[in-house]
């Protein structure tokens, strides 16, 4: 008898671990899903994120003020550096813009502090009842690729798009440099778009799969 509940804890004990492992892989695979083909947009050969938000019930001028303060918060942010700044207010036009340089970390522990310095434009254009988002000119300066005496500006269009970042079958993101850089890119740019979304009122709903 005793045999017998052994094999059966063995059994059970066993199933766990693969459903357990499989659940694991899944959710790895809809993690990286999110960087594969067609994550990084571009628009005239130009490395080129967009997205419009509608928000029912709130007026041109009340989204401009939002986000204006939403801008300047990330004009301000933990990890800012000097150049960053507004550079467009526009409310008869409706446009909101920010030069940002700031840094984009890729591993920071303890021990290792692995980073890029990050450029790029924000920019806004509002109506009533919904904005649109754009993320644009990105480039990076990544220190241990310095080389003294040299323009050591790293263009978006070099690293991170589809066909510079992805594997031939564009089934997996290519081992080293332009794997941290496409998805700390991809991570930034959900960060800046879902906090304007935020800001504005729109909800989000987490969706977990089993």
């Amino acid at each position: 008898m005793k045999k017998i509940l052994i094999l059966v804890c063995c059994l059970f004990l066993g199933s766990t671990l693969i459903n357990r492992a499989q659940s694991n892989d899944k959710a790895q695979i809809v993690v990286t899903d999110n960087y594969l083909a067609g994550a990084v947009t571009e628009k005239k050969g130009q490395v080129f994120f967009e997205q419009t938000y509608t928000v029912p019930g709130k007026s041109k001028v009340e989204l401009f003020e939002i986000l204006k303060n939403y801008t300047q918060s990330v004009v301000s942010g933990e990890n800012h550096l000097p150049q960053s700044r507004i550079t467009e207010l526009s409310v008869e036009e409706g446009v909101i813009a920010a030069s940002l340089e700031e840094t984009l970390w890729f591993k920071r522990t303890a021990l290792v502090s692995d980073f890029a310095r990050f450029f790029y434009q924000l920019v806004f254009e509002v109506s009533d009842g919904q904005f649109t988002v754009s993320l644009r000119r990105l480039r990076y300066i990544y220190e241990p690729m310095v080389t003294p005496g040299q323009d050591n500006v790293m263009l978006a269009e070099e690293w991170i798009t589809d066909k510079e970042a992805l594997r031939k079958d564009g089934t997996q993101l290519r081992r080293g440099t332009s794997k941290k850089f496409r998805v700390a890119t991809i991570d930034r740019k959900n960060e800046l778009f879902r906090g304007a979304g935020k800001a504005c009122g729109i909800k989000y709903v987490r969706i977990v799969e089993d």
